[in-house]
C-alpha cells in the first residue's frame, strides 16, 4: 500500500486529510505545494514538501498524490498540477466517500474527490480531477468533464453534458438535456434551461431587502 501526499495547503487540503484519515488505511505522510508558495513548511502537523522536489524523497513507486486544490481560475491550477503529477509518473488518488451514493465507481475518473452525501446515478460519467462537494447530484446518463467543480447541493439533471473546467455553484440547477460548454461559471442558485456559451458566466438575481426593522416584522 502506497503512502499519500496531499497537493495543496488550502481549505480543501485541510478538509481532505480529515476525510482520508477517517476512511483510508494509507498513511498520509506530507503535503506539497510549489516552491514559491511554500512558506509555513508545516501544515496540519505534517511537513510541506516543494512540489519540484517530490521525486527525491517520495518516488512514484512508494507514493501517490491527492490533488487538493480548489476551483481558482476555473480549476486551472488544479488541472496543471494534475498533468504535471502524471508526467512525473505518480498515481493519483480518487476519493469517494462511503457516505456518498455512487452507482458505479468505474465511471469515476482518476483524481476525483467526492464528498459525503453526493449522488451519482447510473450511466453517468465523472471526468478526471473533478470535485463534487457535499450534497451535489448528477442524474442518469450525464457526463461531467475533466477539472470541474460542483459546489454543495448543485443539481445536474439527466442527460446533461458539462464540459471541461466548469464551476457549478451552490444550489445551481441544470435542467435535463442541456450542454454546459467549457470554462463556464454557473453561479449559486442559477437555473440553466438552455445550452450555454463557452466561457459564459451565469448568475441568479440576488435577494433584495424586504424590510429594515426585523424586530417588528411578523415571521
Amino acid at each position: 500500500m502506497k503512502s499519500i501526499i496531499i497537493v495543496g495547503t488550502g481549505n480543501l487540503a485541510e478538509i481532505a486529510i480529515q476525510y482520508l484519515q477517517r476512511d483510508l488505511d494509507n498513511e498520509i505522510v506530507a503535503f506539497s505545494v510549489e516552491k514559491e508558495y511554500n512558506i509555513a513548511k508545516e501544515f496540519c502537523g505534517l511537513p510541506v514538501i516543494n512540489f519540484e522536489d517530490l521525486l527525491k524523497s517520495y518516488p512514484p513507486e512508494t507514493t501517490e498524490l491527492l490533488i487538493a486544490i480548489g476551483p481558482n481560475k476555473l480549476s486551472g491550477v488544479r488541472a496543471r498540477l494534475y498533468i504535471e503529477a502524471k508526467e512525473l509518473g505518480y498515481d493519483l488518488v480518487t476519493y469517494i466517500s462511503p457516505r456518498a451514493h455512487v452507482w458505479d465507481h468505474k465511471n469515476i475518473g482518476e483524481s476525483c474527490f467526492i464528498f459525503d452525501g453526493c449522488i451519482v446515478e447510473p450511466e453517468t460519467i465523472i471526468g478526471a480531477n473533478t470535485v463534487m462537494w457535499s450534497g451535489s447530484i448528477v442524474a442518469h446518463h450525464s457526463v461531467i468533464g475533466k477539472h470541474c467543480f460542483l459546489a454543495p447541493s448543485a443539481t445536474i439533471s439527466g442527460k446533461v453534458e458539462v464540459k471541461n473546467n466548469c464551476f457549478i455553484g451552490i444550489n445551481a440547477t441544470i435542467r435535463d438535456h442541456i450542454v454546459i460548454e467549457e470554462n463556464c461559471i454557473i453561479g449559486c442558485g442559477a437555473i440553466i434551461k438552455k445550452n450555454t456559451f463557452k466561457n459564459g458566466v451565469y448568475s441568479a438575481k440576488g435577494t433584495t431587502i424586504y424590510h429594515t426593522d426585523s424586530m417588528n416584522t411578523h415571521v
